[in-house]
């Protein structure tokens, strides 16, 4: 689906600053949501895309794409109209990297999920591989949906997304929807704080031999859901589980062999897994009157000490 997307408000400073140096009619027609042809000469620093510099963020987005360049978030907050879409498939062998100083990507007026990051080409039978997309920075992704306020890879696992790393991603969806789902993500280092008032704080739908920590929490739900499809040799080191009904779920047959290093437990229930095979938690902390599930009351769940 094509996606049109409103301008974003920036901060008034950096207007300020922007007054400075861009040429009147070019300052006039993006105060007024013109979309601009934007040139390296008169907006964007050498070897980045300046997202400030667009009408939009799926435009600035393009334009990185194409230009082969990391697209740049300056500071502020980017309001949504409809769901950004990064498609990276034409940077699919190389990769593509999103720059955050702290933006906030909000889609909370829209009802719809704030972001989705594809490679398309590819189909659940024959996937596309993808690698190396990167976000560098903190990036804030805020939204209110019954789906995922942040996707990565799309539901049908149809593209693979590989070596990908994400250096600090906090997710909050106000909807019933969860904050972060994760399809087909391989071999990958991801630091996420995914926070939901809905269904699951961070879902693991795919991911193999990977990286994962931060904290997840869902108020009238499930902190951390692994479920579907085939979810194994994972390390999910010092993350932080709690303001959920349940902590942990695993639901998928196919998860095995996740390891959970010093995992923090503060739910009703810290764990419910109804399925899955030779998954560890070591060390495990339960906190705030917590209890530990009993011994083998948990299928596929072994605990170390």
């Amino acid at each position: 689906m094509k996606t049109t997307l409103a301008r974003h408000s920036r901060p008034e400073t950096a207007i300020a600053a922007a007054k400075s140096w861009v040429p009147v009619a070019l300052l006039a027609a993006i105060l007024l949501g013109i979309t601009v042809s934007s040139t390296r000469a008169d907006c964007n620093p050498a070897g980045r895309i300046d997202a400030s510099c667009y009408a939009n963020l799926q435009d600035a987005t393009a334009a990185a794409i194409t230009a082969n360049e990391p697209l740049w978030l300056p500071a502020g907050t980017y309001r949504l109209e409809r769901e950004l879409v990064i498609d990276y498939a034409p940077l699919a062998d190389t990769g593509f990297r999103i720059i955050s100083d702290g933006a906030v990507i909000d889609a909370t007026a829209t009802g719809l999920r704030a972001m989705s990051i594809e490679c398309s080409g590819g189909t659940a039978d024959n996937p596309k591989g993808c690698f190396y997309f990167h976000i560098q920075g903190t990036l804030f992704v805020n939204a209110n949906t019954w789906q995922a306020a942040f996707r990565f890879g799309q539901n049908d696992y149809s593209d693979a997304h590989n070596s990908a790393k994400i250096d600090h991603l906090i997710a909050n969806n106000a909807g019933t929807g969860p904050a972060v789902r994760l399809n087909y993500v391989l071999n990958a280092d991801i630091f996420t704080v995914a926070v939901t008032a809905g269904s699951a704080g961070l879902v693991m739908d795919q991911v193999q031999f990977s990286k994962i920590s931060g904290a997840a929490s869902a108020t009238t739900g499930t902190a951390m859901l692994i479920q579907n499809g085939y979810t194994f040799s994972n390390t999910i080191s010092a993350i932080d589980l709690e303001v959920a009904q349940t902590c942990l779920a695993i639901t998928s047959p196919s998860a095995s062999h996740n390891t959970f290093v010093s995992p923090y437990f503060v739910c009703p229930t810290a764990v419910a897994a109804t399925s899955g095979s030779s998954n560890l938690l070591f060390n495990p902390l339960y906190g705030g009157g917590t209890s530990a599930p009993l011994p083998r009351s948990q299928i596929g769940i072994l605990t170390l000490p």
